[in-house]
């Protein structure tokens, strides 16, 4: 199904948490930190729990994880957490498949 090992994935994760964690070292110098802050630690939560997620059961079952996940999001994310969580899981599913998720197709 997917066709990157667990270990390339694991590297692009750390990658993106180290992106975020820079994201909340500069929020204090933006407008609105408060809102930034909240917004890149969705992500960072996020990405930690699909680090966990391909660690624990593996690349493909993240990914079907992952889009279920972003399934259960609203479509129009209101709070700063739900647009975090919608980014993070983006990113993810466009590296990982290289589709963004509503594209993505569940193959057998």
């Amino acid at each position: 199904m997917i066709a990157l090992a667990q270990l390339d994935v694991l590297r692009a994760l750390k990658r993106c948490l180290c992106l975020t964690e820079q994201d909340l070292v500069f929020c204090d110098y933006l407008s609105n930190s408060n809102y930034w802050r909240e917004y890149a630690l969705a992500r960072y939560s996020t990405y930690r729990w699909l680090a966990a997620q391909v660690e624990e059961y593996g690349v493909n079952q993240t990914y079907l994880l992952a889009r279920e996940r972003y399934a259960g999001l609203p479509h129009f994310a209101s709070s700063t957490k739900d647009r975090g969580e919608q980014e993070a899981l983006e990113v993810f599913l466009q590296f990982i498949a290289g589709e963004m998720p509503v594209d993505a197709k569940i193959h057998a």
